[in-house]
């Protein structure tokens, strides 16, 4: 299994965990408050879109690990690493911060802890919490990003049988973490089990372990059908299950198990939808969407677009009209920022350790958007 093998899957599927994310938002921001619906009905769309927007983040944070590991290349450097990953992900967080700033405004203290992706360190949700909150799982991934030159060559030590123990110990931790803190105020829960970046990178460090069991060869799990199969059961679980355990603890496994079968399939030369073009594409922007569709929502709130109260037909219209101005806006960011941004990466190059792009980072031709 060559380490510069396209992983087209895991691309798409990047969409539809942000998808997943954006019904979240639209459940809790727009209909939940006013949302008259038979109980059932409320804790169905609840565990579908809130627990699976909480799932679509887990993914992230997994298929993170497992991009970075599958890579990286041994002696490149971790100032050279750093430098990629900034180039990556801190050109669109700055420019969405910036117009956060604009549309909702923010203290100093609360601007500077967004700039400095530092948010979910302080457990005041006026924090984390303030400008584009989404933001708040780049927080956790900056620390990831430090830790990684650290942990990935103490995890390349470990035999298959380690590697297998590790996975198995982060796995159980989650899920007993998770239950532990079932008995905490909410507000707490939600701050120490949720976005804490020392709890999350166990999610983190899950996916450099299945990334490294995956180029041994030494992997076991099922399919990407039964690994999604799973991912709806835990989903299902969740449904009866407390906060914040209904969050990531009980998807955790399945959602790992569709990263490792995801890539497999790549590997094995295994068409799936997820390889779509149009799906790579919108995997692509993925990022981005991720990072406008919140601060879109905030602007309708801004200017009195969400009619709360209105009829189902137009609360359907003003969805579908903030999901496409989010989609444009992703492009826009994508084209406008993240790619003028990884070629100056490139013309910078020479000056940093040698290494392979990774799915994630790698620049080449926008793929084209097919006529919907």
């Amino acid at each position: 299994m060559n380490r510069d093998s396209r992983l087209p899957a895991l691309t798409g599927l990047r969409w539809a965990a942000a998808l997943v994310v954006f019904g979240q938002h639209t459940l809790e921001l727009f209909y939940d408050p006013d949302l008259v619906a038979p109980r059932p009905v409320r804790a169905a769309l609840w565990a579908l879109l809130v627990n699976g927007g909480a799932m679509g983040v887990s993914f992230f944070f997994v298929l993170s690990g497992f991009v970075l590991t599958w890579s990286d290349t041994p002696g490149s450097g971790a100032a050279g690493f750093w430098w990629r990953r900034f180039t990556k992900i801190y050109p669109a967080t700055l420019v969405t911060t910036l117009l956060a700033l604009l549309v909702v405004g923010a203290g100093p203290g609360q601007l500077a802890a967004h700039l400095t992706l530092t948010q979910t360190w302080f457990p005041q949700a006026s924090v984390f919490g303030a400008l584009n909150p989404v933001s708040w799982s780049l927080s956790c991934e900056a620390f990831f990003y430090l830790c990684f030159p650290l942990l990935l060559p103490a995890l390349r030590r470990l035999r298959p049988g380690g590697l297998w123990a590790t996975a198995g110990t982060l796995a159980c931790g989650v899920l007993l973490f998770g239950a532990a803190l079932t008995t905490v105020p909410r507000s707490q829960a939600l701050w120490l089990g949720y976005m804490f970046p020392p709890v999350r990178i166990a999610e983190f460090i899950l996916g450099i372990v299945v990334a490294l069991l995956v180029r041994a060869g030494a992997w076991r799990g099922p399919g990407l059908r039964w690994s999604f199969v799973l991912v709806a059961l835990g989903a299902v679980a969740a449904l009866r299950a407390p906060y914040p355990l209904n969050q990531h603890a009980l998807t955790l496994v399945p959602v790992t198990l569709v990263v490792a079968a995801a890539a497999r399939a790549d590997l094995a030369g295994v068409p799936t939808v997820w390889t779509r073009p149009l799906l790579r594409y919108l995997g692509e922007v993925s990022f981005a969407f991720y990072l406008v569709h919140y601060l879109t929502y905030l602007t309708y709130e801004r200017l009195g677009l969400l009619p709360h109260h209105a009829h189902p037909l137009v609360a359907a219209l003003v969805t579908v009209s903030v999901f496409s101005i989010s989609l444009l806006g992703a492009m826009a960011v994508y084209h406008g920022v993240e790619l003028p941004a990884l070629r100056l990466l490139r013309r910078r190059r020479r000056a940093l350790p040698a290494a392979p792009p990774d799915p994630d980072t790698t620049v080449e031709t926008p793929l084209p958007i097919p006529v919907r």
